[in-house]
């Protein structure tokens, strides 16, 4: 299987007192090209490189919300007008949404949720774009170029059509109905979450979310795992479980869960750096 890259980034900014802000943005995508309709997901590590510390969320879905955003290049365009996301940011304070500092030279790495990077480019055969972090008041952090191939599959097989059973049962959630597909491209085959417009709905772009690699020759098949949102999907004689609403693996093994083994792995050694870092931090003000 095609191997993915790791995208280094590094941006500089000076901030009041003479303190700065810096960071280097680590951004791993776990494939490089996006068939139409695509949300490509990755993580990041964010190491501050600054002498002033970094304020960040300390949930990953705050963060994906309000400080992470995907900029189309070469015109730095987000999702959102930036008055709206400066209103997305205080939103966390209103809220009272948790924040911590991340202290100069040490790094973060977010878990518990996949970060789906869409742009506002159209669709073509190269896209480039940033990965950025919101600090507020229009001050960015913001990653080295990245580039996505926008690509046709070879072929795309329909694996059937998941729902949250229990809810529809009640009468609730009638319309959240995905489907559940197979794209390969050159020697690579992915299993994505296929949206299915609902009656009335405005929105006519069918929208695919990557989910996880798969075999290039297993049969794949998918059973109901809970009667809720997991499901049990099979790659040969291997199974995995997925969650229809995270759209990820939440345990499998480590060729199809390549999102769990990269954070895992990133985050230890995180974690490792981190404790050296304090450790030598510590030592300094001893003498």
């Amino acid at each position: 299987m095609k191997k993915s890259l790791i995208l280094l980034a590094m941006i500089a900014g000076a901030t009041p007192l003479f303190a700065e802000t810096n960071a280097v943005i680590e951004v791993k995508l776990f494939k490089t090209w996006k068939i139409r309709g695509e949300w490509i997901f990755g993580n990041l590590a964010i190491k501050n490189t600054g002498t002033d510390p970094i304020r960040l969320t300390k949930d990953a879905g705050d963060f994906d919300i309000s400080q992470l955003y995907t900029r189309s290049l070469p015109d730095k365009s987000a999702e959102y007008f930036e008055t709206d996301i400066e209103r997305r940011y205080q939103m966390l304070f209103f809220e009272e949404s948790e924040f911590f500092n991340l202290l100069p030279e040490e790094t973060h790495v977010y878990e518990g949720r996949k970060f789906h990077l869409s742009t506002r480019s159209n669709f073509s055969e190269e896209m480039r774009f940033i990965v950025s972090i919101y600090l507020g008041n229009g001050f960015w952090l913001d990653s080295e170029p990245l580039t996505v191939k926008g690509v046709v599959p070879d072929s795309e097989e329909d694996l059937g059509t998941i729902a949250n059973n229990e809810l529809a049962r009640q009468g609730k959630n009638l319309h959240d109905t995905w489907k559940l597909v197979v794209a390969t491209y050159k020697n690579e085959r992915w299993l994505y979450k296929k949206s299915i417009p609902n009656p009335g709905e405005r929105r006519t772009e069918t929208l695919y979310f990557s989910v996880c690699p798969l075999s290039l020759t297993n049969k794949i098949r998918v059973e109901p795992h809970d009667d809720k949102a997991l499901f049990k999907i099979w790659d040969g004689d291997k199974s995995m479980i997925y969650d229809m609403y995270k759209s990820s693996i939440i345990e499998g093994p480590d060729e199809n869960d390549v999102f769990g083994k990269w954070t895992h792995e990133r985050k230890q050694k995180a974690e490792a750096d981190n404790a050296e870092v304090r450790r030598k931090k510590a030592e300094a003000q001893a003498q």
